[in-house]
């Protein structure tokens, strides 16, 4: 459109500078005609007008010549002026050409700076804080070059600064002079600039022309390039914590805490993956508050909330979080920058900060004893989704166990373990269906004779392939999963089954006991209805069923286990306190006494027992005899376990040196065998 102006402009011009000719050559026309006729007075007045119009038109043509040469001058400074106000790449080949021409280029210097990360910062933040980044740089450019200095943009990253009459003094005084307005502009920015620089200038040991010096200013500054990304010292890889306040709207922030929600903390960590692969040492840390929930208890959920509050705001501020999250309720989880550390130095690095917040709210809310405790993932395979790297690492953090190791690190281990327990937890439905769950049965023998008199209802996991499944590997995954209320109630239907079955057919049958989860104790509606279902299915005297119930369970859930205990008894049914002395070896347990018999824990029948160890066992066993109630220890393995048994006043032995676990249909062959007892 201005090309079409100056043509215009021109042809106007042109017209007019015509016109004024045609004017003259009227006037010399009616001249020679006036002449002729000798009419003095009329050539004076038409020689006048002409005169004035010719000056007009003249006037004209310059002012139209001016006001183009003005055009013009704009017209070229907005050729060669770039976006963000210094001069653009042609303007620069211009100047350096213009240069070239001189009779020596002798003393000139020429700078080129390439700003680090631009296209991360475009792809992460946009491209509008691209643009402001840009424009940050030519601002420190022109604070720190003086007047005479020609600055130019040489490509899109890319500048130039052109120096006549330079040394190395006043080019190395520029240079600090930027340097140092970037560190003050960083500790304000939210996005902080880096680059790579470099110059050449031109003097009388090495003289270059103008080509010359950029190419020798361009490979000084890559050279200065990789020596960034090699010795990470100014590239920026850690991402600025203000894309949580610019680019994450309040709709995807926790509403108590101010972190990001679940997915908008999973879409910036996605992000960060893929803008920085494996060129940063980056960790995924799940953590959580141990026993929170007595937190809530003991000062109230305003304080609790006040606690969170607290976390999520202490976390933010440290160098090492870039993003975190709410996950639910106390566990969070947070991506942190890791690379100026060692593995080893990570996990310290988690672990003070844990101890250092504990600390503090111990100290604030006495007696709490707070603990926060840590899984990490370290990442190193970023094709690995993230909700899985979260995966692992909050099962690290399952793994831990507070205050003594409150940190742990994702391994191959852990890997493994999670491997197998959801084989276990996605294959439990279909094993069930499959009848891939075998009762087996455990007897148990009088102190007196020796002889089998009740048995205990155990589960085995039979796979397809033959092998069996450890009851250790899968029961404590089907209590955290609930699935083990389920498996309960296949052994208590395959149980009661079998007592029923053997009434019917007027065969010999045995008390057996079965074990109770504590998930029962949630719900024990839900457990009398099954009973009830099984009692109306296999009508069997209840007196041939014994309940066992652990003293952990009892003791962590008494107020339910007492009424559980009180609606079997009045049922008919018995129950055994299992696992006594297994970890709370709590008198409460013994008093009031509600049990029918009481269970000794294994633990006490260990291979090495000491002396006092046997001793205690003794006295513990003639404590509770002194209550009335049976006993029962499990874990006889060895002919020195019986010897001691046999001084105390213990009724019942279980153990491997007797009979180890069979299945439920070979227990008839057994007993008959040890010449059983008549049909109850």
């Amino acid at each position: 459109m201005n090309k079409k102006r100056i043509v215009i402009l021109s042809y106007i011009n042109a017209a007019i500078i015509v016109l004024i000719g045609a004017v003259e050559l009227y006037i010399l026309l009616e001249n020679a005609t006036l002449s002729r006729q000798n009419n003095i007075l009329k050539w004076n007045s038409l020689s006048y007008r002409s005169h004035v119009a010719a000056l007009i038109l003249a006037l004209t043509a310059i002012i139209i010549f001016f006001f183009q040469l003005g055009v013009n001058r704009m017209l070229k400074k907005n050729a060669y002026t770039d976006i963000t106000g210094i001069m653009n790449k042609h303007a620069c080949l211009e100047q350096m050409s213009i240069l070239d021409c001189r009779d020596s280029t002798l003393h000139i210097g020429l700078a080129m700076f390439d700003l680090n990360n631009l296209k991360k910062v475009n792809d992460f933040y946009g491209h509008e804080k691209g643009d402001r980044l840009i424009q940050q740089f030519v601002i420190l450019l022109r604070q720190s070059a003086e007047k005479k200095f020609f600055l130019g943009r040489f490509g899109g990253d890319e500048f130039i600064v052109i120096i006549q009459n330079c040394n190395v003094k006043l080019m190395e005084a520029f240079l600090e002079r930027i340097r140092s307005a970037t560190e003050a502009l960083n500790k304000l920015a939210d996005i902080q600039i880096s680059y790579a620089q470099g110059y050449a200038i031109s003097t009388r040991e090495n003289y270059y022309l103008m080509d010359e010096l950029l190419q020798e200013a361009d490979k000084r500054m890559y050279e200065n390039k990789r020596m960034i990304k090699s010795g990470n010292l100014l590239e920026i890889e850690q991402i600025s914590k203000m894309l949580d306040l610019e680019r994450v709207g309040l709709g995807e922030r926790d509403s108590l805490t101010g972190m990001l929600t679940f997915d908008a903390f999973l879409a910036t960590v996605e992000k960060v993956l893929r803008l920085y692969k494996e060129k940063t040492h980056l960790a995924l840390v799940c953590t959580g508050m141990n026993h929170f929930r007595y937190i809530n208890d003991l000062y109230g959920h305003k304080e609790g909330d006040n606690i969170l509050k607290q976390f999520a705001y202490a976390l933010g501020k440290e160098p090492f979080c870039l993003c975190s999250c709410r996950l639910y309720s106390d566990n969070f989880a947070f991506l942190a920058d890791l690379s100026e550390y060692s593995e080893e130095e990570a996990e310290k690095v988690i672990q003070n900060w844990n101890t250092e917040f504990s600390q503090q709210l111990n100290s604030a809310y006495s007696g709490s004893r707070f603990v926060l405790k840590s899984g990490i993932y370290f990442i190193r395979n970023t094709n690995m989704s993230v909700e899985e790297m979260l995966t692992n690492a909050d099962c690290a953090r399952k793994s831990s166990f507070p205050p003594y190791h409150n940190i742990v690190v994702f391994s191959h281990e852990i890997n493994q373990s999670i491997k197998k327990r959801w084989e276990i937890i996605h294959s439990f439905q279909s094993a069930l269906e499959n009848q891939e769950f075998h009762v087996y049965i455990q007897p148990k023998v009088l102190h007196a004779d020796k002889k089998i008199c009740s048995a205990e209802a155990l589960i085995r996991w039979k796979n397809a392939d033959g092998t069996f499944l450890s009851p250790d590997a899968f029961i404590p995954i089907l209590e955290e999963t609930g699935d083990i209320v389920e498996m309960d109630h296949y052994v208590y239907d395959k149980v009661f089954a079998y007592l029923h079955e053997r009434k019917l057919a007027g065969k010999s049958y045995l008390p057996i006991s079965v074990n109770v989860s504590r998930l029962h104790l949630y719900d024990l509606d839900l457990f009398w209805r099954k009973l009830h279902s099984l009692e109306e299915a296999y009508p069997i005297p209840p007196s041939l069923i014994t309940f066992e119930l652990t003293e952990s369970a009892y003791i962590q859930e008494i107020d339910a286990a007492e009424k559980f205990v009180v609606g079997l008894h009045e049922k008919g049914y018995r129950v055994s306190l299992d696992d006594f002395g297994s970890g709370y070896s709590s008198l409460k347990a013994l008093s009031p006494m509600i049990f029918d018999e009481i269970k000794f824990d294994r633990a006490f029948l260990k291979t090495d027992i000491t002396k006092k160890e046997a001793t205690l066992l003794l006295q513990l066993i003639k404590l509770v005899k002194s209550l009335n109630t049976a006993v029962v220890c499990e874990g006889v393995e060895t002919a020195e376990n019986v010897a001691l048994l046999d001084q105390s006043q213990c009724d019942i032995f279980q153990g491997y040196f007797y009979h180890k676990p069979f299945p439920i249909e070979e227990l008839e062959s057994v007993y008959l065998s040890q010449q059983a007892a008549p049909s109850l």
